[in-house]
């Protein structure tokens, strides 16, 4: 009679054990698949700003050619979530790195582009945590930027190109 008792109160230490190793290893599995999205989502977002950039170096600085090379460097729709365009920020700067500021259309002020800075802002992920809600796991991405030197911005020997 007491080996039964003893069998019943095994079997309940063994399920508590079970249980604190299952909580932990599960909360293992997910932090290290969360981060490893968290590594993702940046590695797409810098290299969002490199696509961004090397584009505008290349395309004409209008209005209507900026938005067409934001639209174009984001990687594809849906990939990261809650990213677009509005997301992506192009600066034309000068050769002392400062920005061109007027209407970069014009010939004086078009000559004075050195560079081109593309650069992520108001981005923020949401973590997949269970359990939690995802207002209390948000970051903001941090300001990740790339500059190249400009090339042609959209201008040949013949005139202005279509990017």
């Amino acid at each position: 009679m007491m080996s039964h008792f003893l069998q019943r109160r095994s079997r309940g230490t063994v399920l508590i054990e079970f249980t604190l190793v299952a909580v932990l290893f599960f909360l293992l599995l997910f932090a290290i698949m969360e981060f490893s999205r968290l590594l993702f989502v940046w590695h797409a977002l810098s290299e969002s700003t490199r696509r961004a950039a090397r584009l505008a170096a290349v395309c004409q600085v209008s209005e209507a050619e900026q938005l067409d090379v934001r639209t174009l460097a984001v990687l594809e729709p849906g990939l990261l979530p809650e990213f677009g365009p509005d997301n992506l920020q192009l600066n034309y700067l000068d050769a002392t790195g400062a920005p061109v500021t007027g209407d970069l259309t014009q010939a004086a002020t078009f000559n004075q582009i050195r560079f081109v800075q593309a650069r992520v802002i108001n981005y923020q992920l949401r973590l997949m945590i269970p359990f939690l809600t995802p207002d209390l796991v948000t970051l903001l991405a941090p300001a990740f930027s790339t500059t190249l030197p400009r090339e042609s911005l959209g201008v040949t020997p013949t005139g202005y190109t279509d990017c």
